[in-house]
């Protein structure tokens, strides 16, 4: 049987296109941003900064692609961070905290 749309990830195939797509979104979900993608975003970036710095310098450094790791950096908690690690800390503490909330 030959289908109209077919997934690129594992070949599986669908006669209509919101099937594939629903597929994709639940079978082959995009990797959450991690710490190694919010450190490429504000490499070069000369530390002190508050939050908002933050924001401002990977919004004028990521591509619109990457709006995953924008928004992350904008959850950051509203801070002056003294390096990439305060950095990686400060998403530790958040990704706990959704941990705890979707346990909860």
């Amino acid at each position: 049987m030959t289908h109209q749309f077919t997934c690129p990830m594992c070949g599986k195939g669908f006669d209509q296109k919101s099937r594939l797509e629903r597929h994709i979104e639940t079978s082959h979900p995009k990797p959450a941003p991690s710490a190694a993608d919010l450190e490429k975003a504000l490499s070069g970036i000369d530390y002190p900064k508050t939050k908002q710095e933050l924001v401002q310098y990977a919004a004028q450094k990521i591509s619109s692609s990457q709006e995953e790791i924008l928004d992350l950096i904008r959850s950051l908690p509203n801070r002056t961070y003294r390096n990439a690690a305060d950095v990686a800390k400060a998403l530790g503490e958040i990704k706990q905290t959704r941990a705890r909330t979707a346990s909860a």
